[in-house]
């Protein structure tokens, strides 16, 4: 499944639940054909009751971001911003109390899309239904806020002597853009982020994901076996952080907002950012 099919689907696939198949063998298709699965596997409700209506759990998470009436602004003082910033504070305890002895030079790696910035502006925007071209304005435009501790967290990470690399699975063309927002050019939203470390290689340590005809050897390899050679989620994030250490450098924290972010290795520790708007398998 591609990233920009799977983007969205925390609150629209909450209406699809109670699909336990997509496809199947029909009259006159070999007993062997592979039967179509949803991305996302969980029970199936027996009763209208087992499901949250959609309108409000839509809502729920608005009250959730502290933002009651849709604005696209989340409260400082709401209850996304303090558990993002508890996340980001923990990561600080941990950094700050780490005793490295390695050889490697030591790193964080950040995700971007609500793990540095936060989208609320946009799930609120496009009523949480994704799609690429209005998505692309907003990070065109450069319009998302900072992750609530986020900012903190990496600044002071980098004055201790930590490289910082930020990886995502926005498209190269939109690599401008997103460095723009996360640090400070002038446009739009400036973060305030650090600006990535760049490797040895020449590379500029914020890692945006290429179309499948130019991707580098290490995800070639890695993805060879993925559906058309094209990488997966935690193929792809895994691969990179794979790529970042054979550079000479540890990432001893991993921060992401999906789990297909923290999968596949390759980080001494992950921490989870909060993220209830959508699921990336």
């Amino acid at each position: 499944m591609s990233l920009k099919f799977s983007r969205r689907l925390g609150v629209t696939a909450i209406a699809a639940l109670s699909v336990t198949a997509l496809g199947g063998a029909g009259i006159g298709y070999a007993a062997s054909t592979v039967t179509a699965q949803p991305a996302i596997i969980t029970s199936t409700p027996h009763s209208e009751r087992d499901v949250t209506n959609i309108d409000v759990l839509r809502q729920q998470l608005r009250n959730y971001y502290g933002d009651p009436l849709g604005t696209g602004q989340f409260a400082a003082d709401g209850n996304y911003a303090k558990e993002a910033s508890h996340v980001a504070a923990a990561g600080t305890r941990y950094l700050d109390h780490l005793r490295y002895r390695g050889k490697a030079t030591k790193a964080i790696l950040l995700d971007v899309d609500d793990t540095s910035l936060a989208t609320w502006n946009y799930e609120i925007a496009s009523n949480w239904a994704f799609n690429p071209t209005t998505n692309a304005a907003y990070v065109l435009g450069q319009q998302f806020p900072a992750v609530p501790g986020m900012v903190r967290m990496a600044t002071r990470a980098e004055r201790e002597g930590y490289a910082v690399f930020y990886l995502t699975g926005r498209g190269t063309a939109q690599e401008e853009a997103t460095l723009g927002n996360l640090t400070a050019d002038g446009v739009g939203v400036d973060a305030g982020f650090p600006k990535p470390t760049t490797l040895g290689n020449g590379e500029d340590g914020l890692f945006t994901k290429p179309d499948v005809t130019a991707y580098p050897d290490y995800l070639k390899t890695a993805c060879a076996d993925d559906p058309g050679g094209k990488c997966t989620t935690i193929h792809y994030k895994s691969a990179t952080r794979a790529h970042i250490e054979s550079l000479g450098y540890n990432i001893v924290a991993n921060f992401g907002d999906q789990y297909s972010d923290l999968k596949g290795g390759h980080a001494d520790r992950t921490f989870k950012l909060p993220n209830p708007n959508y699921f990336l398998p």
